[in-house]
């Protein structure tokens, strides 16, 4: 048994996905970022004094269990240019893209792995509304290896102890 974080119900069984809340901390920006901080379930901005814009949009991180008939997912944020940001908004409602992929940054670190944040990735747009899904570059992280070769469930289980309350 399990008690969701974010909604406090309980549930039982493994659950098949953990998602980060936003790829930033909103308090860790400078006023003028803060104030422009905009995010929804999947897109986020962030405009900083200097001009800069970043772009994000949420994505599933997928991991296969090897043990399980179902992959693990990880929801997490990926940073991505301009125009990536604009295909993917564009075809949001139809599930139609102008373009299959974009590369992007994972703006995360992955509990138990070494430093994840800016790996860099794929993203592959799927049909519908159905999130984009990542996948990792660099082959000799050891998310990397996960994300090909699977994880346990008792990695599952304590990434689970980490996030959720008993």
């Amino acid at each position: 048994r399990w008690r969701c974080a974010c909604c406090s119900k309980e549930f039982v069984g493994l659950p098949t996905d953990l998602a980060f809340d936003a790829p930033v901390d909103p308090d860790a920006l400078d006023e003028v970022a803060r104030s422009t901080f905009r995010k929804n379930d999947d897109f986020c901005l962030v405009s900083y004094a200097t001009g800069q814009t970043d772009r994000f949009i949420r994505c599933l991180l997928p991991l296969p269990v090897p043990a399980l008939t179902d992959e693990f997912c990880f929801g997490v944020w990926i940073s991505v240019s301009e125009r990536s940001w604009n295909v993917y908004r564009d075809g949001y409602d139809s599930g139609q893209y102008e373009d299959e992929l974009c590369f992007g940054y994972l703006m995360h670190d992955i509990p138990e792995y070494p430093s994840s944040m800016h790996l860099h990735a794929n993203v592959v747009f799927q049909p519908g509304n159905m999130r984009p899904k990542v996948f990792l570059h660099d082959a000799d992280h050891p998310l990397v290896v996960a994300q090909r070769d699977g994880v346990d469930v008792e990695q599952i289980e304590r990434w689970v102890a980490l996030t959720h309350r008993p």
